[in-house]
Parts: C-alpha cells; sequence; structure tokens
C-alpha cells in the first residue's frame, strides 16, 4: 500500500490502533504533530530522493534529520512520530522494516529540563489570578487556580461537570490521565471555593454543555475551551496583572511562562492528593 496512504489510515480519528510506538493511543495533539513530522519525511523520501518509503535505510533517516535541524527535543518528536508510523506499517504488513533506531532520539535526554517558578513566584501569580477583571474573569481565575493546582491545559480542557464529587469534608474530580482514562484527586479548598464562585454563572447550551453535563470551563457560547490558545491567552493575563504588583518585595517573574512550567512548580495550594 501507498506510504501516504498508510499514513492516513494510521492517524484516522476513528481507527482504534492509531497508536504510538510505545502502544498508547495518540491523543491531543500528537496526531497533528505526528503527521506533520511523518509528511515531511514522506515529501523527502519519496518525492525529493524518490527512494520509496518502504526501502528507505537509516542513513537516509539521518540525512533527513540532519536537514532538518532545529532543537534535539524536536528531533526526538520526529524519531518518535517517524518510528511509530513505521511499527504501525509492520505490524500490518506494509514493509517489513524500518529506517528509524529509536537511538537516533536519545540526545533528547540531556537537553534542559521545564524551567521551574519559586515558590514566591507562584504566590505572585495567585495574586495576580485574583486581580483578573471583566466578563471571564471568574472563570479566567479558576482556570489559573487549576493551574496552579498542578493540572496540565488538557486535563483542565477535559474536565467536565459530572467529573466533580462534592463529598463531605472535602471536593474530589475525575481528572485526565496522558495515555486514557481518569485518576481521582482531592481539590484544595482555594480551587473548590474558586468553583463555587463560578458554577452559578456558567454558560450552558445545548448540545455541547448543559447545567449538569459538558466542559466545566466554558466559552461564551457553552462550548469546551480550546487547550492550546485559551491557556496561553489566561495566564498572559495573569502574568501581566502580577507584573503590576505595587509590593516592592514582589519576586521577579521569567520573561516567558508557559501552562507547563506553571503546572510543574510548586503550587501555592500544596501538592494535589490522590484521593
Amino acid at each position: 500500500m501507498d506510504a501516504r496512504t498508510v499514513l492516513s489510515n494510521w492517524l484516522d480519528e476513528h481507527n482504534p490502533d492509531r497508536r504510538g510506538k510505545t502502544g498508547y493511543l495518540l491523543q491531543g495533539t500528537s496526531p497533528e504533530r505526528y503527521h506533520e513530522h511523518v509528511k515531511a519525511w514522506l515529501d523527502f523520501i519519496e518525492d525529493t530522493v524518490r527512494i520509496g518509503a518502504w526501502r528507505a535505510q537509516p542513513s537516509h533517516f539521518v540525512t533527513w534529520l540532519d536537514m532538518q535541524g532545529g532543537a534535539v527535543r524536536t528531533r526526538a518528536l520526529r524519531v518518535s512520530a517517524v518510528g511509530a508510523f513505521y511499527t504501525y506499517a509492520q505490524h500490518f504488513g506494509h514493509t517489513t522494516g524500518s529506517p528509524v533506531d529509536p537511538k537516533m532520539g536519545t540526545g533528547a535526554w540531556n537537553a534542559p529540563r521545564t524551567e521551574l517558578l519559586a515558590p514566591g513566584q507562584m504566590e505572585l501569580l495567585r495574586w495576580g489570578a485574583d486581580q483578573l477583571r471583566g466578563e471571564t474573569a471568574v472563570r479566567d481565575r479558576l482556570f489559573a487556580y487549576l493551574q496552579l493546582a498542578g493540572l496540565r491545559s488538557r486535563q483542565i480542557c477535559e474536565l467536565l461537570v459530572p467529573d466533580l464529587h462534592f463529598e463531605q469534608g472535602r471536593t474530589t474530580a475525575d481528572i485526565w490521565q496522558k495515555g486514557g482514562g481518569t485518576r481521582r484527586y482531592v481539590l484544595p479548598v482555594e480551587v473548590v471555593a474558586a468553583i463555587r464562585a463560578y458554577l452559578p454563572g456558567r454558560t450552558h447550551r445545548p448540545p455541547a454543555s448543559f447545567e449538569d453535563q459538558g466542559p466545566l470551563l466554558v466559552s461564551y457560547r457553552g462550548k469546551r475551551l480550546d487547550p492550546q490558545h485559551t491557556p496561553r491567552t489566561i495566564l498572559q493575563q495573569v502574568v501581566a496583572a502580577a507584573l503590576a504588583c505595587p509590593d516592592p518585595e514582589a519576586p521577579e517573574l521569567p520573561v516567558n511562562i508557559k501552562p507547563d512550567m506553571v503546572a510543574l512548580s510548586p503550587s501555592p495550594f500544596g501538592e494535589l492528593e490522590k484521593a
């Protein structure tokens, strides 16, 4: 079968075998990123050098990697994407070999890890979240609090109203986990207070959302938030408010704070506990 057809079949959203090389289902933005890298590889091996994807050798793949350049993490992602493509193709008998050696991407292990924020900087971001104003301020404050509690952007956007459990003495939530499924965590009291402040004014518009169903955090049309753009937009507003803090003892903030930096840094609410 033609390599591009195999790629299309592999990443079809209805394909139960749309998996990465480790066997986990590809979710979130992974299919789009994998498609981008595999397509670039096929354009090179099929059209530029005209060798063909099923006849490619490791030397051809290394040449393509070097031509693409980029950071070591990006190189590792290309190795993972194309490697997973060939694993899928081999499994279904489209080819008998692969030009991808997993070691080709191991340089990513030596790359700098995500920079973390200090506790004082996280407290300052919390202060900034409390200063938000406007029509979506209550929702955006809750979103920021969930980030500060240690949740990643996709986990926040995947959170549904029925995932919340208001139990006696505590509130828990079923949090989406990478690879599929959920895990129940006890939410900090500060986050619970932000949820209770948000729920009465939450917009819900069928069929995307209902009063007791659908995404917890929604747009003004009642739809699920975009996990790519909305988290960055809200965080930018929080950072802008934090930078305006009049306290001369307030800590400095990094130039480019990303959602993952916040999620991985020490939470001002304490560590998120499993229920």
